[in-house]
């Protein structure tokens, strides 16, 4: 993760308030608006594949709602967005960071 060449920002809406950017095989989506929640947020990702949560600020472990469900899958879609050759959905909850993994790659341990 540390080491990885792959480090891109593919957004960073002042509108919506939401960055989202690549390090790695993890893609993170932070949602820094107040009361804006968004359903379908479509976020560019480099690599195809499944994702997963791999980590989630809304968690109740760090005082959050519980509001995504770390069971679902998130599978990336051909075309271009955001720069990114690939992108997927996702529920962007307010004040939010949420960090996806390629599923395949998440048994995989980070090189730090």
């Amino acid at each position: 993760f540390m080491t990885s060449e792959h480090q891109y920002v593919s957004r960073k809406d002042e509108g919506d308030r939401v960055i989202v950017f690549e390090r790695g095989n993890l893609v993170f989506v932070f949602n820094f608006h107040w009361n804006s929640s968004y359903s379908d947020y479509r976020v560019g990702c480099l690599k195809p594949g499944k994702y997963k949560i791999v980590l989630d600020s809304d968690d109740p472990l760090f005082g959050g709602y519980k509001r995504l469900d770390h069971n679902a899958e998130y599978f990336s879609l051909e075309g271009w967005y955001d720069d990114q050759p690939h992108s997927f959905l996702v529920y962007a909850p307010s004040r939010t960071a949420v960090v996806y993994a390629l599923a395949d790659e998440e048994e995989q341990p980070l090189n730090v």
